[in-house]
């Protein structure tokens, strides 16, 4: 035991941090009744407890991780070797080295905690600390809440913000889990500069983050939200190269007196996360109660649909497109149609950005691609005329390995001739020129007609037209609308009508519904027209008895 008057202790408790800079340094002070208060702990040990650090806390508050009897009767029988302490409900232990000190004839004890490794694993001794960021984890938010936030007596607020990394699945899958955790390690650290007395953060799962925020006013946690993307504004430099990432945040706010559930704030931070992503990305909001409504139709939406094609309740409906110069129909675009038992007949701009995000939508597409083929096939049988249906690609169906292969296997499959199928992709789809120029070029040598929907509203760019082999460019609606009605518009459609001309592809217009809009897309040698100035999309069998029956 060693005896220091007041100065000298100081020093020698200061030397001791800064001589075991890897290790967890945590001074206790004895009281009366065998009980022991936290006095001073270093950097290390502020992520040893999933409760913050007071100075003269109690210290089996602090210690909870650990057993704590078998600390006190090292505390009260201390050696001069290092002694090993078992985590509370593990079968592993941690090194322990124990100094008693006495000044002013009061009794401290310096503790030195450390790690032990066995065999080849590290395990680690920071049970409330994420092993890659250091941050505190989620089990260290739990115990947290439980224990100080439950009962929460003070007259502020709490605020939630759940921060999810956008799109972070991409850096995994490019850069691979190791640098991609190197760059999460870097953004937790830049996290770890908004905190602040009252603002505590937690890593709680890969991508995501929990800022817990304790605030009077409301823009107090919208200045953290700021803070939060401004440590995102300059790129992480990953292998000398630059990347930028952006979050999303969802908030759920409890006031003084408010139900402290933390699985239904954190429930509804999920929530407004969810609204935030259905709507963009790279923002935040509050949660309101409406979101609830929204994310449970969605989720339970998402349910049914998984269903829908087991069930038999997807259909198609074909619209017609009208030649211009022959007035003869004689090509279709095919659109999904669903029919649930609980909620009707659900439009396709509710299900289709459901599909998409769910990863349905390719299942779903190779369904309608199915369908389309097997009508081609019967219709073939029957004698009716033979006419091309086009069948809408999403960008996720475009991507998929060996695309062309399984658009092969499904015409092969009913002995289809490719000329009458058409598929539609999106400009959003050709991004990646490499990729696009081959899949399409594997397409094209099988025969079916290549189309680009809705051109003009994406990343539209001339060298696509120029390097792809495309068919047929389709003028999106948005155009057609305002026909007649506004001038840039007008000049807009001219120039995707003459372009496409050059370059030897037809042109068909979408969402045609009134005369002027066809007079003016015939003066100007468009092909072809589709819309309700026509025929809404209808079901198989009245397409069949009105435009296919010889």
């Amino acid at each position: 035991m060693i005896t220091f008057p007041t100065m000298e202790f100081e020093n020698y408790l200061q030397d001791m941090m800064k001589l075991s800079p890897f290790d967890s340094v945590v001074v206790l002070k004895a009281q009366n009744e065998g009980k022991f208060t936290v006095e001073m702990i270093n950097s290390n040990a502020s992520i040893l407890s999933p409760v913050p650090f007071l100075k003269g806390m109690d210290a089996s508050a602090f210690f909870q991780w650990l057993n704590w009897p078998n600390l006190v009767e090292m505390l009260q029988n201390p050696k001069e070797e290092v002694e090993f302490i078992s985590l509370e409900n593990h079968s592993k232990q941690v090194s322990i080295y124990i100094q008693p000190i006495v000044k002013n004839n009061e009794k401290y004890y310096a503790l030195i905690l450390k790690k032990v490794n066995e065999d080849k694993d590290s395990y680690s001794l920071y049970t409330f600390q994420n092993e890659n960021t250091g941050l505190l984890n989620k089990r260290a938010l739990n115990i947290k809440w439980s224990e100080h936030y439950q009962n929460y007596n003070d007259s502020r607020q709490i605020s939630f913000l759940l921060v999810d990394l956008d799109r972070f699945k991409k850096y995994n899958e490019s850069l691979g889990k190791q640098k991609a955790d190197e760059m999460i390690k870097k953004i937790s650290e830049r996290f770890y500069q908004v905190g602040s007395e009252s603002c505590e953060l937690f890593h709680y799962s890969g991508d995501e983050f929990v800022f817990l925020v304790r605030h009077t006013l409301r823009e107090e946690v919208e200045l953290v939200v700021n803070k939060i993307y401004e440590q995102l504004k300059e790129p992480f430099l990953i292998d000398v190269h630059e990347y930028f990432v952006t979050c999303s945040i969802g908030i759920s706010t409890i006031a003084a007196d408010d139900c402290r559930d933390l699985e239904t704030l954190l429930h509804q931070a999920e929530q407004a996360l969810f609204y935030v992503k259905k709507h963009g990305r790279a923002h935040f909001r509050f949660y309101r109660e409406e979101m609830s409504h929204t994310f449970q139709n969605e989720v339970l939406m998402e349910a049914h649909l998984r269903r829908a094609i087991e069930f038999n309740e997807l259909s198609l409906h074909l619209q017609p497109q009208i030649d211009f110069d022959t007035y003869e129909i004689d090509s279709f675009e095919a659109l999904i149609r669903w029919n649930n038992p609980k909620f009707g007949f659900v439009p396709p701009s509710q299900f289709i950005p459901i599909a998409e995000s769910s990863g349905l939508i390719i299942q779903i597409g190779e369904w309608v691609l199915d369908q389309v083929c097997r009508y081609q096939q019967e219709w073939k049988t029957k004698g009716y005329r033979p006419v091309r249906i086009a069948v809408n690609i999403s960008p996720k169906q475009f991507k998929q390995e060996n695309f062309a292969e399984k658009v092969k296997r499904i015409i092969f499959k009913y002995n289809v001739e490719p000329r009458y199928i058409e598929l539609e992709i999106t400009e959003s789809s050709m991004v990646n020129v490499d990729e696009t120029e081959c899949i399409l070029k594997n397409l094209k040598a099988l025969g079916v007609f290549v189309s680009v929907d809705d051109f003009g509203t994406g990343y539209s760019s001339l060298s696509y037209l120029k390097k792809y082999p495309i068919d047929i460019i389709k003028i999106d609606q948005s155009f057609i609308a305002d026909l007649n009605k506004d001038d840039k518009n007008e000049a807009i459609v001219k120039a995707i009508i003459a372009l496409s001309q050059n370059l030897e592809m037809d042109v068909i217009a979408e969402g045609v519904e009134e005369i002027s809009q066809e007079n003016f897309l015939k003066l100007h040698q468009c092909k072809k027209g589709q819309g309700y100035l026509y025929n809404k999309p209808l079901p198989i069998a009245e397409i069949v008895e009105k435009y296919l029956v010889k």
